[in-house]
């Protein structure tokens, strides 16, 4: 009978043995895939770290705003107007850099925190911008052929019934 108990015993250790060497190789199993899946998975070719981008800063010449501080929000920031990253005073103005990661933008000037376009004919200003085709068109400006990987000027001269958009 105490045999009997004794194999018992070392049969549920075994079991027990067994059940926990699953449980590691398992886990090891699923270790390995999400570190394979994570070195694999990137978006881009060069991964989502490497991604060409441009440092672009934006001139606005002839501008008919008051004197101020702006924010430009747009496509480049996820339309956020939250931060004032230009000021302009008597009509000229030079923002700070921010990186852009596509070689066509659609932007605005507005005041921080607030989506008013002073400058917009359809909003009491003076001129029109030259958005994407659409609803917002007048109110926005596009630059587009911007190069990636290399420092850029986008001017936006607002001398004119539309503005105009350059990028150099």
């Amino acid at each position: 009978m105490k045999t009997e108990s004794k194999k018992l015993k070392i049969e549920r250790e075994k079991v027990k043995i067994e059940s926990f060497r699953g449980k590691i190789l398992f886990v090891l199993g699923l270790l390995s895939f999400m570190m394979i899946f994570g070195l694999f998975s990137c978006a881009d070719a060069d991964g989502l770290h490497n991604q060409e981008a441009a440092t672009v800063t934006f001139v606005f010449t002839n501008f008919p705003v008051e004197d101020g501080n702006y924010s430009i929000p747009g496509e480049h920031n996820n339309w956020d107007n939250t931060s004032e990253s230009v000021t302009i005073k008597g009509g000229e103005g030079t923002s700070s850099s921010v990186t852009v990661t596509s070689s066509s933008i659609e932007f605005t000037l507005v005041k921080k925190d607030n989506w008013l376009r002073p400058w917009s004919k359809k909003d009491g200003g003076t001129i029109n911008g030259a958005g994407k085709e659409g609803a917002d068109y007048y109110k926005n400006f596009l630059a587009e052929g911007i190069t990636l990987g290399s420092p850029v000027k986008i001017t936006i001269d607002g001398s004119t019934d539309t503005a105009t958009v350059t990028v150099e």
